[in-house]
């Protein structure tokens, strides 16, 4: 996934998650990061794959105009990855997502 030319904030995020992953169900707004959260959980737990790398190109633009906005989109995708593996949390069907940030 790539944020439009490395842009920052959390609109740019979310149109990268859009273009790029699955959700279920569809986010419509930029607002709320725990409905994307639960959202790419559910995208992501709805497909047949057992193993999905997420990257996240161009991101060090994103980084140096919205810090904040970075970190909480990296936790957003981190807490996604992690409780996808979880096997209680997933009833026994965990995935093993596995998230890339280039800089670059």
């Amino acid at each position: 996934m790539t944020t439009a030319g490395g842009a920052g904030g959390r609109a740019a995020f979310f149109n990268a998650v859009r273009a790029a992953l699955p959700l279920d169900p569809p986010v419509v707004s930029s607002h709320s990061l725990d409905a994307l959260s639960d959202s790419l959980w559910g995208g992501i737990y709805s497909t047949d794959d057992q193993k999905i790398a997420i990257i996240w190109e161009d991101s060090l633009r994103f980084f140096e105009d919205s810090p904040k906005e970075f970190e909480d989109a990296c936790s957003v995708l981190a807490e996604v990855a992690e409780s996808l593996a979880d096997e209680a949390f997933t009833v026994g069907r965990p995935k093993q997502v596995l998230v890339f940030v280039s800089r670059e």
